[in-house]
């Protein structure tokens, strides 16, 4: 009987602890707008980091990446870094975020990245904290204004004011609504 007690136990310790682990993120290595090398080491980061994989042709990710923009711009270039992870894709991602006025750090080609993260499709979006440990994962279905509060609030940032501080409205064709899960891939 004790021995059948233990078994359950020790069945039930392996089978809940991955709810109970933090997931870590893990080391990749790209290449920015110009082709040259960017490597990101979860051991040895400076600030926090958003890993955004998006692509050029997806809606839901032109209707979040503002509201991303604002969460970069209030916590300042010396505090986070976004990686604006460029996947399934045959646009051109560095005119893309230059007309929408974006100053993430492009990470071209990041398909090997996104199979890393076990994104399937976009956006994908996932906030390391300076220790490399995941702290936030963008949900399905979550609104561009809650995926800024949550990261908001997991940088330790103030809300958004009203006015400039507002994310600007998408355009029809980019519509604020809620994303879904994931859109898959061309």
């Amino acid at each position: 009987m004790r021995v059948r007690f233990w078994i359950c136990g020790l069945l039930f310790c392996l089978i809940a602890a991955p709810l109970f682990a933090q997931d870590h993120a893990t080391a990749w290595q790209g290449n920015d707008a110009d082709g040259k090398p960017i490597r990101f080491d979860p051991q040895h980061l400076q600030r926090p980091a958003i890993l955004l994989f998006w692509a050029t042709w997806c809606p839901y990710c032109k209707a979040l990446m503002p509201y991303l923009q604002k969460v970069y711009d209030a916590a300042g270039k010396d505090k986070l870094d976004v990686y604006a992870i460029d996947i399934k894709d045959d646009g051109d991602p560095v005119a893309e975020l230059r007309e929408r006025g974006q100053t993430f750090t492009l990470v071209r080609d990041g398909d090997a990245i996104a199979d890393q993260y076990g994104v399937k499709g976009t956006p994908g979006l996932f906030l390391v904290d300076a220790k490399g440990d995941i702290v936030y994962k963008r949900t399905g279905g979550d609104a561009p204004e809650k995926v800024e509060a949550a990261l908001r609030a997991k940088l330790d940032l103030p809300p958004p004011k009203s006015g400039k501080d507002q994310a600007p409205a998408a355009s029809a064709s980019a519509s604020p609504q809620p994303l879904p899960p994931q859109e898959k891939g061309a």
